[in-house]
């Protein structure tokens, strides 16, 4: 048959089938989206909770343990709470030494850097043919306050125009910090227990 309705119908066929098949075809991009999303979110958070809980919450204890420590120690030796003895002397300078430099440590100089996750970066941008970026634009603006800041403590009151760039303080300076506190301590003859 030759009339108009029996091409509209096999059309109507034709687009409902054809249309099936986007609506088929979409849940299943949409799926596979989500799917991704929450392999991804998945393998995040267990990233996070092992680094939280093996390096982040026991480093940043330790370190706020430290300085609160040392920053006691001075409080009462200033207050007068805590006396010193003439067997003691340097010790509320040894005390005020420590603490500056306890306060110059950023949790960022101390912690060890993730090589698995820089390796597994580098890989998925050598697969996907892009530069590797380990920046983001808020890990650039933090860096860019922490570089005043490290400029602004490196400068000298003689004025004499030289740029001086300090070196950050490392894991190793925080232990040599550790070792001076637990050192002058044990000159008070206190029973505190530093680790």
């Amino acid at each position: 048959m030759d009339s108009p309705w029996d091409e509209e119908i096999s059309n109507d066929a034709y687009n409902g089938e054809s249309h099936w098949q986007k609506i088929a075809s979409d849940f299943t991009n949409a799926g596979y989206r989500d799917g991704i999303t929450a392999g991804k979110e998945g393998a995040l958070q267990d990233g996070f909770d092992s680094g939280f809980a093996v390096t982040g919450a026991p480093l940043g204890r330790d370190i706020g343990r430290i300085r609160g420590i040392s920053a006691a120690l001075l409080a009462l030796t200033n207050k007068g709470t805590l006396a010193l003895s003439s067997s003691t002397p340097g010790v509320r300078d040894g005390l005020r030494d420590i603490a500056a430099q306890l306060a110059d440590i950023r949790f960022s100089d101390i912690v060890p850097p993730d090589l698995e996750a820089e390796e597994h970066a580098r890989e998925h941008m050598r697969v996907e043919g892009e530069a590797l970026e380990m920046d983001s634009e808020e890990l650039n603006d933090k860096k860019d306050v922490e570089g005043l800041e490290d400029l602004l403590a490196g400068m000298s009151a003689s004025g004499n125009g030289k740029e001086r760039r300090p070196q950050r303080p490392t894991m190793q300076d925080f232990e040599v910090l550790k070792k001076r506190l637990e050192a002058l301590v044990g000159t008070l003859g206190l029973q505190i227990q530093l680790s």
